[in-house]
């Protein structure tokens, strides 16, 4: 397993979803809008969301 980048602004964040709601995610992500993949999906809606 290759080594993240040491930095403040790095963190790991670990969930389990339901194959049904990942292959939302990965519909989303065929959009472009949110991203390219479920991981840039929850993601951008983390941060949109906080934003608010």
């Amino acid at each position: 397993m290759s080594r993240l980048p040491k930095t403040e602004n790095t963190e790991i964040l670990n969930i389990r979803i339901s194959p049904k709601l990942k292959e939302k995610l990965n519909e989303l992500a065929k959009k472009k809008r949110y991203g390219t993949n479920a991981s840039e999906v929850v993601r951008y809606l983390i941060e949109h969301h906080y934003r608010r």
